[in-house]
């Protein structure tokens, strides 16, 4: 396993001032870094050339000289990444849309331009974790799969829970995998209910749509009872983030029953693992609409407070023109006498007076405009 200090990171950005800013800085951390400037004519065969070992990390741009990002990502993970390796978008591009589609072609993380180094150094490591262990995750299924492969009494239970694997993967929320889970479940003849704890509030579903308060209150006290818990003629599953009751288990066919058991906790090893992938999607939309919401106020405070200082900058240059042509106006009478003197300075004094008051006014507003977006950012970095 690589150490994840030290990762192997193939990086794809045409902008060569980002791209030298951001070498420099990885290479500083440890990390091996080949870097391409566009998806290079011989395709993969030239990033084997840089880079015999498989990356652990793709850092990729969405808009690169004529090629799509995200077709290309959807490339690297069907022909080229292993399973343990990351995908990060950085992009200037911050719509909820941009930012769901990169989750869609295969990408873990989704960073906005301009990229904080230091942002990027721990999204590396998170996303390098995520992999290794989305891996070790997958070992263990495939090894639970094998042990129970050898219980499958016929050979389409087999083909439902690899189809139901296959498909769980591509459910968009709970309620389309309760469905498809109900789906299946009616090839083994059993009946459940299920409990989802991914979001603010538990979601219930049962396989006749019906609601049974009774059975929600039951699945919540016997969830820190252990993975599989029996009660009475009841089987429950639990896992972090759903727990599972099976109405019908055939308790009175001792084989049969233990078969079952391996079989459903095979068929629903995978989909903790899908509500945690659409937990992390659904809390990096939100994130992202928090910024680009935090983004739109500082730009309309920035648009304000220029207006305001072109304005305050338009006022003054008047009080200033009109105090020279009063200064003109009076010196044009040359022979000056003491009132006359007086008169010139008194216009000078209150072009200055005006120039000071709008001059100790603008400060002010300044002052104002500074703590406003202090606020602002407070917020946009407590994200």
């Amino acid at each position: 396993m690589t150490d994840t200090n030290e990762l192997k990171i193939i990086y794809i950005e045409d902008d060569h001032q980002v791209a030298a800013m951001t070498l420099d800085y990885l290479q500083s951390k440890g990390h091996r870094v080949v870097h391409f400037d566009q998806w290079p004519a011989n395709g993969f065969s030239a990033v084997r050339d840089q880079m015999p070992d498989m990356p652990d990390i793709l850092i990729l741009d969405v808009n690169l000289p004529g090629t799509d990002g995200y077709q290309l990502c959807q490339r690297f993970r069907e022909e080229y990444l292993p399973d343990s390796a990351g995908v990060i978008f950085t992009s200037g591009l911050m719509d909820d849309e941009d930012i769901i589609k990169a989750f869609e072609v295969g990408a873990d993380d989704y960073l906005v331009k301009p990229v904080r180094l230091a942002e990027l150094s721990i999204k590396l490591q998170q996303v390098h974790q995520q992999r290794i262990e989305f891996v070790s995750r997958g070992e263990q299924a495939q090894a639970a799969m094998q042990m129970a492969f050898s219980a499958m009494r016929t050979s389409s239970e087999l083909g439902e829970i690899l189809r139901y694997q296959e498909n769980i993967h591509r459910l968009p929320d709970a309620a389309a995998i309760a469905a498809a889970s109900f789906e299946v479940l009616q090839h083994f003849d059993l009946q459940a209910s299920m409990m989802f704890f991914h979001e603010t509030e538990p979601l219930f579903f049962r396989f006749d749509g019906l609601e049974k308060s009774i059975e929600r209150e039951t699945m919540l006290a016997t969830r820190a009872r252990g993975r599989m818990y029996h009660w009475k003629q009841l089987t429950f599953l639990n896992y972090d983030y759903v727990s599972l009751l099976f109405h019908n288990m055939p308790l009175q066919d001792e084989e049969r029953y233990g078969v079952l058991k391996d079989q459903i906790c095979l068929l629903f090893n995978g989909m903790d693992t899908r509500l945690t992938a659409l937990l992390m999607q659904r809390k990096d939309v939100e994130k992202q609409a928090k910024m680009k919401s935090a983004s739109n106020v500082l730009a309309a405070i920035a648009l304000e407070s220029e207006q305001s200082s072109r304005a305050y900058s338009e006022q003054f240059e008047r009080i200033m023109l009109d105090m020279q042509t009063n200064i003109k106006a009076e010196l044009a009478q040359f022979n000056l006498i003491e009132s006359e003197e007086e008169v010139l300075l008194g216009h000078i004094d209150e072009g200055l007076r005006q120039a000071s008051d709008l001059f100790d006014e603008s400060i002010a507003n300044g002052r104002q405009q500074k703590e406003l977006i202090e606020k602002v950012m407070s917020k946009l970095q407590s994200c």
